[in-house]
């Protein structure tokens, strides 16, 4: 079986690489210009994490145009900053599974006519960011040298040809933040240090969505299963702090997260709101910034919640643990999100868990953490404010 799937990834790998040459010769050669493309094809979370680092390109490049292609999911909130002139949104889904839309979008940045092109992932992905690099022509392509949590060997031996230059980076874990400021100093910012990511407002929240009750945010889902804490765990919490401080409980996410939201107020017998799916992500930031403060998964919104200044607890998982969470740098400018955990020696498995769980349940190091530890770290952070208060 495994022979079987390794044949038929590399089946893919070339037909996707006969595909893409001859859409790429069939191209005009783009006419270079003096401006440069950012491309950012990764999740909200990851997105959030950069934004610190983001910021520096305008110091990079003051006198060019800007440019970020970008992940569609994020799109509306990359066009409300200031640190590029315009932004290009990719819709991941579609990129990798229609060819017409595939090949709309090479002709897109081809048109552009970048002198300079930066892919700034670490963890690089050979169907979406590297070949969209490799479409844009342009006559710099830089990226890092990465590693391969995203791709295979050889698809990594083949996109590596794609850049004219790859940066180095250190094989020794680091945490997100730590990897950028590592990029940008090997784009030149020698001096940099990334500190956490900071957003100003960005939009005014319609009526509909001004909760003048004093609320906290509940975030029950995220994108695998296995990170998930159980919706009963989360339930018998908003049960608990509806007896700490009055608050009232808004449930967030997507649209598609509509029942888990509803399931966790049932379970917990409680009133609240389910805004799940009614904002825009950059209301939702502006919710959130609102919030006395936030509990979620391993996902963006304790990311955005750090950067727009509002406390946080995050149920951590060990599959990643010290790459997105926890923070490794602390200037005491903003509030960091507080990692809960369960440690386990497995950790860093890179959510390839091996410990006895239910197919499509919490993995142990989720399902463990009991509704005290959130419970008595939200505890903490109210007295810590009601102290600097």
């Amino acid at each position: 079986m495994q022979f079987l799937k390794s044949c038929y990834l590399f089946f893919i790998i070339i037909i996707t690489f006969i595909f893409d040459s001859c859409l790429i010769i069939i191209m005009r050669k783009p006419a270079h210009s003096k401006g440069i493309g950012i491309i950012r094809m990764d999740s909200i979370g990851d997105f959030i994490l950069w934004l610190d680092s983001a910021k520096e390109f305008r110091n990079l490049y003051p006198n060019a145009k800007i440019t970020l292609i970008a992940n569609q999911v994020w799109s509306d909130l990359a066009k409300l900053l200031p640190y590029w002139d315009d932004v290009i949104p990719v819709d991941r889904n579609k990129f990798t599974r229609h060819p017409l839309y595939r090949f709309q979008t090479f002709r897109r940045v081809r048109k552009r006519g970048f002198e300079s092109v930066i892919h700034t992932t670490y963890s690089r992905d050979y169907f979406r960011g590297d070949s969209l690099i490799r479409a844009t022509g342009a006559l710099q392509r830089i990226g890092s040298s990465g590693n391969i949590s995203n791709m295979t060997s050889l698809q990594k031996i083949i996109s590596d040809r794609w850049y004219s230059q790859l940066l180095p980076a250190t094989s020794r874990p680091l945490m997100e933040l730590q990897r950028n400021a590592e990029f940008m100093n090997g784009l030149g910012l020698r001096s940099f240090t990334a500190d956490k990511p900071s957003l100003s407002p960005l939009t005014d929240l319609p009526d509909k969505l001004v909760i003048k009750h004093p609320y906290y945010i509940i975030f029950p889902g995220t994108s695998l299963p296995g990170k998930m804490w159980p919706a009963s765990k989360f339930g018998e919490l908003v049960l608990k702090l509806s007896a700490l401080d009055g608050c009232l409980a808004v449930l967030c996410g997507s649209w598609k997260e509509r029942d888990l939201c509803d399931h966790v107020i049932a379970v917990s017998g409680m009133k609240a709101l389910n805004m799940a799916g009614k904002a825009s992500l950059p209301e939702l930031a502006e919710m959130i910034r609102r919030a006395k403060y936030l509990v979620g998964n391993d996902t963006s919104a304790v990311h955005i919640a750090a950067a727009v200044g509002t406390p946080s607890v995050c149920i951590l998982g060990g599959g990643h643990y010290g790459r997105f969470l926890p923070y490794a740098i602390e200037t005491g400018k903003q509030v960091a999100p507080v990692p809960v955990t369960h440690r386990m020696d497995c950790f860093n498995c890179n959510w390839q868990c091996t410990q006895p769980h239910e197919k499509g349940a919490a993995v142990p190091c989720i399902s463990n953490i009991r509704v005290n530890q959130i419970f008595e770290a939200i505890e903490k952070i109210q007295h810590q404010t009601t102290s600097r208060g």
